[in-house]
């Protein structure tokens, strides 16, 4: 595979799932501090796009027994570690669901609906595998963030091998059309949390997110939605 991006041929290393991980802030605005404070409530988390295992870590760590499921082999293998298992399925492939014999409390998908063929119908199918009360955990990127506005601007439109432009995104979101998918797959929005992102101090952090929430599609990076089947 001679993937590119900005002209450059992709490495190996950046085909991988892995590539997703990343440190957490450890503030009360972090996207990945707040999918794990969220997901360690529940007792049976199926994590949906699981990579590695960096955030099955977390999870279990909070008492929570977490399967995965990982369609990049080797990121599997590493997440096994963390998991009670790791199936690796094509979440593109209707009937999906099957391959599991038990249902869970929590379903997440971390960035993972933008790579889908089909997000509707594969969210619209975790249902078939969630408890009676079960929720799903949801994180997508804002296309509409003003980053991306200010190159298109200027005529640009790169893609990367990680963030908004990511090059294996097939959908792309804003608030409205993110929450548009959620209610045409079945769901009913508990709440919305818009994730400020990009590196500046603790000190403006809080500034920041404060903006953020009064203009989620300008200046949220990432959505947070946790739902639940209508």
């Amino acid at each position: 595979m001679n993937i590119s991006t900005r002209g450059t041929p992709m490495q190996s290393a950046e085909l991988k799932s892995s590539r997703y991980e990343a440190a957490m802030v450890f503030d009360r605005f972090d996207r990945n501090r707040l999918f794990v404070e969220e997901a360690r409530k529940y007792a049976n988390v199926l994590e949906l796009g699981c990579s590695n295992g960096f955030l099955s870590k977390l999870i279990v760590a909070g008492g929570a027994r977490v399967v995965g499921v990982e369609i990049d082999q080797e990121a599997a293998a590493q997440a096994r570690k963390f998991c009670e298992q790791v199936l690796t399925l094509d979440l593109n492939r209707p009937g999906w669901t099957k391959n599991f014999d038990r249902r869970f409390d929590l379903a997440t998908y971390g960035d993972v609906l933008e790579h889908l063929l089909d997000p509707v119908a594969t969210l619209a199918e975790t249902k078939d595998i969630l408890n009676s009360g079960g929720r799903v955990l949801i994180c997508l990127p804002n296309i509409a963030h003003w980053t991306v506005r200010a190159k298109l601007a200027l005529g640009i439109f790169e893609y990367q091998s990680t963030g908004l432009l990511d090059y294996t995104h097939l959908r792309l979101f804003t608030v409205r059309s993110a929450r548009q998918m959620i209610q045409e797959s079945g769901y009913k929005i508990l709440w919305f949390r818009p994730i400020f992102g990009g590196r500046y101090t603790k000190h403006f952090r809080p500034a920041w997110q404060m903006v953020t929430n009064l203009r989620p599609n300008l200046f949220a990076y990432q959505m947070l939605f946790l739902v639940e089947p209508v």
